[in-house]
């Protein structure tokens, strides 16, 4: 009996002590991992303005601070790329939405125009890895840069309009998923952006 107090106590004594450590390190890391996730978001929303996402964390930082300017508005911030004259060219819109296992963040990105998409990244999902998580894909995602976009049409997967939209084998719920956020922010969204960009 007194080798099984002592079991447990040392078991909870080694518990004790890794947990501490590991909150220590996070603690000490916390500002690092934050840093980390800003410019992998800054990443994301030049890959939308079809701007270079490549390059260490410095070059990420000055190509996002020298062509990015954010727009405050009711649906977050929006990312406007500019050309030399001050005139719009891309904006990134920002989304949440409900995916299959969890909430889906990431950017739209949209021409100046607001009908052709110039590109779509997730920054935040918790699909799947293999299946659902091949949303982040190169290949998923770039067969929505390029599709013609209105407020008053909805995407669905298939050929359509001259495009052809297609889903993920294997996880239709996600793919589904992604469908839907975006048919709502380009029927809600879009004369948002228009109001921010505008005002």
């Amino acid at each position: 009996m007194k080798n099984a107090f002592y079991t447990v106590g040392f078991m909870l004594a080694v518990s004790a002590v890794f947990a501490l450590v590991l909150s220590l390190a996070n603690a000490f890391y916390l500002p690092t991992i934050e840093a980390n996730d800003q410019i992998d978001e800054m990443r994301d929303i030049l890959y939308v303005l079809r701007l270079d996402p490549d390059g260490d964390a410095d070059a990420i930082l000055a190509r996002y601070n020298d062509a990015v300017e954010t727009i405050s508005s009711p649906i977050g911030d929006i990312h406007a790329r500019r050309d030399e004259g001050g005139a719009p060219v891309t904006y990134a819109v920002p989304f949440t939405g409900a995916g299959l296992w969890g909430s889906m963040r990431g950017y739209i990105g949209v021409n100046a125009e607001l009908d052709e998409m110039t590109g779509l990244a997730f920054t935040e999902h918790s699909e799947t890895p293999g299946l659902g998580g091949r949303i982040d894909e190169l290949v998923y995602r770039e067969q929505f840069i390029g599709l013609p976009i209105a407020s008053d049409t909805r995407l669905a997967y298939g050929a359509a309009g001259g495009e052809t939209i297609d889903a993920i084998t294997g996880a239709t719920s996600t793919s589904n998923a992604v469908l839907s956020i975006l048919n709502r922010v380009l029927s809600d969204n879009l004369p948002e952006v228009e109001v921010a960009v505008n005002g």
